[in-house]
């Protein structure tokens, strides 16, 4: 189409009037009083509804517009809002047409301040976003898929990793048992050769275990009580062989600043120094190896503390200083070939920091060596008590003698192995190949000790601990966990059973004479400090999900404490405007919570009343009933003249702790995750 001279001003460019912008805008425009009734809207917004002007104007509301549950939303907290703010952005609505059909719509608006005579109004920007919610539905799609395809990998090198565990406790364990024994230089060799390739096997299982479990978020920090000084000297007497063997010196400088005793995760500071320690060594051929400890600040009782590792080895090229903290990555192709391992070691290392809030740092020249550095944040522990450091003495050895232990497994080469090691201690062992076989053993006879597999079929570990528990026997015996599972994975539940202590398989035999040697002495020990303390309500949240065990998408959908599928239709399943509505309910439960608190303390039936009112919409909103009864239940003691009872501080306190689960909940839900079940 050509523009003609006509058709244009005489300055040459083409014309349009504001009214001419505003009826035929891509969006639609819509104009209403604080009351909510229309007096304007453009001819883009008509067209959309098929509704003509004088069906609308001052005739119907704003909210309309929208279907039931948009409504309530607008009244209880769409409107309100505006008010307090002035405006409000982007929010998703589904815009209802004459014939009763709907569309998604994105909704923007802002408050025009009175003037003269015009009163306070509205105006709002209304978008169609059907294409949008297309677009966004398959992108969702796309995610879940990789979400999927991830946890499915994870699953896989967790369940695979944990299987190859169990053939090879058999292997590490009868070459412990070989390598004891008489044998001539040649089968020395070989014993040797099977030990040092069956731990290396052990090592990269723990490697793809940890890595699918910190990839799948099951990884947590622990806090526990331990000795810096300790752990490094064990770490050096670890690590002093494999120094020995090529003529490296390994080198502890530890600041004498440096406080000893400290609460934190000493399992992933090991883990990562070992990572460290272990290729420092390895690509280091003359020269040495030095683990640098360092105290950097102090705040009230934390301590910041500098982690270095130094090595004169081979160094690292400038651009490949990046890539070594990739998965399965190393320098280069030929260094691989010639030092091993699967490039796993500081990708793992480097996570676990990142559960620190820190990061790993590399400095290198190649040929001339690299350093490694991180710091972390750690309590200082003024009340440390050492758990379980014992040399075995002739006293340990008496003990182990007149001691006996039932070993339970219902793998025939575990128990050989596990029972060839208790003999080679000269403790006296029997052994049974079910749970139900070691219950039906106790009936008739005392064991100082049971070692207890956790994956039996039938009666696996945890019930069989939790009946011998519940035994009617004059002693209890101490009940230690063998098993292929990291003890982070199933802490609560050991406790729960009743377990005092876990040993991994494959074990170590060090470690399990250790633990022996320790309970035997101390069989009252509980073990608590072998495990993570649980708060109450965790305990509840972990009941509640063992209760449901593998839970219906209802279930998932459905928190313990409230329920956000009306969000989910109000959002007409955007992520976007879930989140949204989520956050704006979080708000307001984090004031009303405190007003709740002051109302208790004020012992105002009166400010709880209010507060109940105010606060209907959202508790209606995220079916949070339980909430809703105790603040009834705490007004009524308190109109009841109570207050000074036991009762009602138990019940007030029972409504903060439900307030906090709400909170907690609702801080940590994801609209992509309750999208995911609702499918």
């Amino acid at each position: 189409m050509s523009i003609t001279n006509k058709d244009k001003n005489p300055k040459g460019r083409i014309t349009e009037t504001a009214e001419e912008l505003y009826e035929n805008a891509p969006c639609g425009y819509v104009s209403f009083l604080t009351d909510g009734t229309i007096y304007n809207l453009n001819t883009t917004l008509l067209s959309w509804l098929n509704f003509t002007k004088e069906e609308v104007i001052y005739l119907k509301k704003f909210p309309d517009l929208f279907k039931i549950g948009g409504q309530i939303f607008f009244e209880t907290h769409f409107f309100p809002l505006i008010r307090m703010q002035g405006f409000i952005q982007e929010i998703n609505f589904d815009i209802v047409r004459k014939d009763r059909s709907s569309f998604p719509g994105l909704i923007n608006v802002i408050e025009i301040p009175a003037k003269g005579l015009n009163p306070i109004t509205y105006r709002a920007t209304i978008f169609d976003i059907t294409d949008r919610k297309k677009y966004e539905k398959e992108l969702i799609a796309a995610k879940k898929k990789a979400e999927e395809d991830s946890h499915a990998k994870a699953e896989f090198l967790s369940t695979i990793s944990h299987e190859i565990r169990t053939p090879l406790h058999a292997i590490l364990g009868i070459g412990n048992l070989l390598s004891k024994t008489h044998l001539n230089e040649d089968q020395k060799e070989y014993a040797k050769i099977l030990l040092l390739s069956s731990e290396n096997l052990l090592g990269l299982v723990n490697n793809l275990l940890d890595l699918s479990k910190i990839e799948a978020q099951k990884v947590k920090l622990e806090m526990r009580d331990f000795n810096i000084n300790n752990m490094v000297k064990m770490l050096q007497q670890t690590f002093r062989v494999k120094a020995a063997e090529k003529n490296i010196e390994l080198l502890v400088e530890m600041d004498e600043n440096v406080p000893q005793e400290l609460t934190g995760d000493p399992i992933k500071l090991s883990q990562i120094l070992t990572n460290l320690i272990g290729n420092a060594i390895k690509f280091t051929k003359t020269g040495s190896v030095s683990i640098i400890i360092e105290q950097l600040e102090t705040e009230k009782n934390n301590s910041l503390l500098s982690f270095r590792v130094c090595d004169t080895g081979i160094g690292i090229p400038q651009d490949k200083l990046e890539a070594i903290f990739q998965e399965f990555s190393q320098a280069s192709y030929d260094v691989n070939l010639e030092y091993g391992g699967t490039g796993l070691g500081l990708t793992i290392s480097q996570k676990l920091l990142h559960l620190h809030h820190s990061e790993m740092k590399v400095q290198s020249i190649e040929g001339q060596g690299a350093e490694f550095s991180f710091e972390i944040w750690y309590k200082v522990n003024n009340n440390f008590s050492s758990a379980k450091e014992k040399i075995i003495s002739n006293e340990d050895k008496e003990i182990l003698k007149s001691s006996r232990v039932l070993v339970v497994d219902d793998n025939p080469a575990n128990i050989y192995i596990t029972s060839q090691f208790l003999n080679n201690w000269n403790l006296e062992n029997e052994s049974a190949k079910s749970g139900r076989e070691a219950l039906n053993m106790l009936k008739n006879k005392h064991y100082d000790l049971i070692l207890l597999d956790l994956h039996m079929p039938k009666l696996n570990g945890y019930k069989t601990a939790k009946e011998i528990r519940a035994l009617n026997i004059s002693k209890q015996p101490i009940l230690i966990a063998l098993s292929a599972s990291e003890r982070g994975e199933i802490n609560y539940k050991l406790q729960k059973a009743g377990f005092q202590d876990h040993v991994p398989k494959p074990f170590q035999p060090e470690k399990l004479l250790e633990t022996l040697v320790y309970y035997l002495h101390n069989p009252n020990n509980i073990g608590k400090e072998n495990f993570i303390e649980v708060e109450e309500e965790t305990r509840e949240e972990i009941e509640e999900i063992e209760i449901k065990n593998k839970p219906s998408e209802t279930q998932q959908l459905k928190n313990t404490t409230f329920d956000v599928s009306k969000f989910v239709k109000m959002a007409n399943n955007n992520p976007i405007y879930i989140d949204k509505f989520i956050k704006s309910t979080l708000d307001a439960l984090i004031i009303y919570e405190q007003e709740f608190l002051e109302a208790v303390d004020a012992k105002s039936a009166e400010m709880l009343g209010n507060l109940i009112h105010k606060s209907t919409m959202s508790v209606f909103y995220i079916q949070a009933d339980k909430l809703s009864i105790l603040m009834e239940e705490v007004k009524t003691l308190i109109e009841k003249n109570v207050a000074s009872t036991e009762v009602l501080q138990k019940k007030s306190k029972a409504c903060s702790r439900e307030f906090h689960k709400i909170i907690k909940g609702l801080q940590e839900i994801k609209a992509e995750e309750i999208l995911a079940l609702t499918d």
